[in-house]
């Protein structure tokens, strides 16, 4: 009885170490990327660009985060998160060791998002 006690908590333990693992590997959460684009959006440019489209920054922010999540790679979505931040030599670290189609996707990412968001708060 003891033995399988002592089993049973070597296993719980093991199953909760693989959780933790897994939820601080899995990059960066929705709203870590919807603050950056937040953040993003206090530019000039930013401010333009959202006028000319006639969206919210909020909105814009809150479509796009789930279409780049889905669409790139975990590096792919830090790298954006970090330029996005500001932190453009962080992430170009990242970008350049991802390969050519990582790379590709997260241009491609871009175009989805002001495809499907441009008008999401219209």
């Amino acid at each position: 009885m003891t033995r399988k006690l002592g089993d049973l908590s070597r296993l719980a333990m093991a199953l909760v170490v693989g959780a933790l693992f897994t939820a601080c590997s899995a990059g960066p959460s929705d709203s870590e990327f919807v603050a950056a684009c937040m953040n993003e959006g206090q530019g000039a440019a930013s401010q333009l660009l959202d006028k000319e489209l006639g969206v919210t920054r909020d909105a814009f922010c809150k479509c796009g985060a789930p279409i780049a999540r889905s669409s790139l790679s975990s590096d792919g979505h830090r790298a954006m998160i970090l330029d996005m931040q500001g932190k453009r030599e962080e992430a170009r670290s990242i970008t350049s060791k991802m390969s050519d189609s990582e790379q590709e996707a997260a241009l491609k990412v871009l175009g989805d998002m002001l495809e499907k968001c441009g008008g999401a708060a219209k």
